[in-house]
This record gives structure tokens, sequence and C-alpha cells, in this order.
């Protein structure tokens, strides 16, 4: 289920601007939808100026229907025992299924944005079952990985963060995932130069 913090923070125009008023459509499942209705009426309670409707389901058919936004937070984690190709499988359904909803149903300019993990494989799931919404209207949320590596950099080079740039990681939240350091920028210049 989606991070309250992120929910109250969209509602309050925070994310969008203070002047672009907000219908927030909830999707759960059968297990998450009774604390989803708690969320709701919290949403409904905090009387945001912007918020202008709050609808909760779990029918990605229903809830996807017009959307121009898609914030597909939550993922299956993986669990103890539970092999990696297993866990691919179960999100792999989950994102198929949310990706023909959204070609069905939203707008075709909706912006998606995957952070379920492993988010780089989930968005090209859900892209690869969506051919009429523009591929680059599909993102994935990696940047946790990316703050990790400016963060490691920084202090490997004693600098603050905000002086590392250029910063790239490939592939997914994993022990492939590889951190493009070499092409990293340390106060404007290349690192090379400060080794």
């Amino acid at each position: 289920m989606i991070s309250n913090h992120l929910l109250f923070k969209l509602a309050s125009g925070e994310v969008f601007g203070p002047d672009q008023p907000i219908a927030l459509k909830l999707l759960g499942s059968e297990r998450s939808f009774q604390a989803l209705e708690g969320v709701a009426m919290e949403l409904e309670d905090s009387l945001y100026p912007l918020l202008r409707e709050v609808r909760i389901g779990i029918n990605p058919y229903e809830i996807f229907q017009d959307a121009e936004w898609a914030l597909l937070i939550g993922a299956k984690p993986r669990g103890p025992g539970m092999e990696r190709a297993d866990l691919l499988d179960i999100n792999g359904q989950i994102f198929a299924e949310q990706g023909k909803a959204l070609n069905a149903v939203a707008s075709r300019n909706v912006k998606v944005l995957v952070v379920g993990n492993p988010c780089n494989t989930n968005a090209l799931i859900c892209l690869k079952n969506a051919p009429n919404i523009p591929a680059k209207n599909f993102h994935a949320l990696t940047r946790l990985d990316e703050n990790r590596a400016k963060c490691q950099l920084a202090l490997k080079a004693g600098v603050f963060y905000d002086k590392v740039s250029n910063m790239t990681i490939w592939g997914n939240h994993s022990t492939t995932q590889v951190p493009d350091f070499l092409n990293a920028k340390l106060m404007g210049t290349s690192k090379g130069s400060h080794q």
C-alpha cells in the first residue's frame, strides 16, 4: 500500500503545486482494504483545500479510469526462503495486470512511476502490457540507489553530497546492480582527476 507520507504530500499540493486540485484513487488488495479505508478517512478529515476526491478500490480497471498519473508503489517483498525467480513471477503478474488496466482505461498521456522493487523490471513489464501508452511515460524510481552511491562517493572524497553529480546506477536493486562511478563528477570535474 502507498506510503501515508506521500499521500499527504500529494493532497497538500507539495507534489503538483499549490494551485493544482487533485483526486486520489487508491488501489489496494482485499487484505489491505480495511487499512486503505482508514487512510482515506484521515485524508478526508484533514480538509486539504486541493483534495477534491478520495476513492479506494481493489479493481485496477476502476481505479485507473482516466488517470493522469499512476504511482505504482507496492510490490510483494521477498520473504524468507523465497527465490528471486518466484518473487519476479509474482510481481510480474501484478505489474502485467496493472499495465493492462492502464492501457485499457487510463488517459493516453498517463505518466507511470514504478517504485515497487525490482522497479526497473516491474516498469518494463508494466510498459510491455500497455502498448497504447508512450514508452517515454514510464519511469522507474531508482533514486534510493543513486542517492546511496552519491553519499558513498561524497564520504570517500570528503565532500558534501551536493558536490557529486552525473552519478548513475544500472540495473535492479540487487547484487547485480552496477553503480557507474566512473562517469561521476566531484565538484564539477571528472572523478578520474580527483583520485
